[in-house]
């Protein structure tokens, strides 16, 4: 397998800036690390992206929660592996999207990415291989010389793997939502693998881990997304007022849209449920109708707040 590697500022110094020091002396200081890649991001985002709430305490275990909120099956574990240190892109209960580093890489897939679907008797089969057929990842585990590396020290490396699941390809509401398991929640247009909005510890994800430009990171079973990634529509990053563009599906079977507002507007968590989601016109399997599904926000929990159906894929890694 190839894949070609376009790495930014990869050279650690450019050179040395001559400083004043005691009388008579000089100092060589470095130059800067070379800042990290630039997120990609969906335009019209709605919200104001330099004061993001941060997720931390918008966190239950114990039932559905509040609109904005992730209901997680499980606590979180402080001691699980995570980011080294927060970011300067955090203040209190905010943090700013424009200002987080990414690690920095842009690495395509072509040979090795997958991504297929197929209906039959009322169930849909994608098979994946888990890195993207469209956009990038960075360069992981975080190189040393990454600035990346000084708030979240990754070591796992993208390995493609395949993954083949089967969701309802006509979904319907369970009697009660469900919490949102650690691992995959669902799959991206792409083939990437939907996380909830947590790292294993219960925090903000998008907010305290690093990742690249595609707003993708590995973990040892596989590359996957914390929230809306603008790689994976591609050129229907801005497809105009009112659209809705298939962005994935859950495991429950519904689909998850970036939709817009008649200004042309992403939409935020006051135009959702406390799953994440609403009930509108879309284009589903094949036609415009109107039926549930999630939505993609700038905001946490970013893609689901909870399980709307019924999960129809087993946890685990395979």
């Amino acid at each position: 397998m190839t894949h070609p590697l376009a790495l930014a500022g990869t050279a650690l110094f450019a050179g040395a800036l001559l400083v004043g020091g005691a009388a008579g002396t000089a100092q060589a200081a470095p130059l800067p690390l070379p800042r990290a890649s630039t997120i990609e991001l969906l335009p019209q985002a709605g919200t104001d992206l330099t004061q993001l709430p941060l997720g931390d305490t918008r966190v239950t275990t114990t039932g559905p929660g509040k609109v904005g909120w992730t209901w997680a099956c499980t606590p979180g574990n402080p001691n699980a592996p995570g980011a080294s240190q927060e970011g300067p892109w955090i203040d209190g209960n905010e943090w700013n999207l424009l200002e987080k580093l990414a690690v920095r890489g842009e690495i395509t897939w072509k040979t090795a990415s997958k991504y297929a679907e197929k209906s039959i008797s009322g169930k849909r089969t994608i098979t994946t291989m888990r890195v993207p057929t469209v956009g990038t990842t960075g360069e992981f585990p975080i190189a040393r010389d990454d600035p990346a590396y000084g708030y979240d020290r990754n070591p796992s490396p993208v390995t493609p793997r395949e993954k083949i699941v089967t969701i309802p390809k006509n979904p319907v509401k369970a009697t009660k939502p469900s919490c949102l398991p650690m691992g995959a929640i669902g799959v991206a247009k792409n083939g990437v693998m939907l996380y909830n909005a947590l790292d294993a510890r219960n925090l903000d994800a998008r907010a305290h881990e690093m990742q690249d430009s595609c707003e993708g990171h590995p973990n040892p079973t596989e590359y996957h997304y914390h929230a809306g990634s603008a790689c994976v529509v591609g050129s229907n990053t801005n497809a105009g007022p009112n659209s809705a563009v298939l962005f994935g599906y859950a495991f429950d079977g519904f689909g998850i849209y970036v939709e817009r507002d008649s200004k042309g507007a992403m939409l935020t968590n006051k135009d959702l449920d406390a799953c994440h989601g609403r009930t509108s016109k879309v284009m589903w399997n094949g036609k415009m109708q109107r039926i549930y599904h999630y939505v993609v926000t700038q905001e946490f929990p970013y893609l689901l707040g909870c399980f709307k159906g019924t999960n129809t894929v087993p946890a685990g890694g395979s």
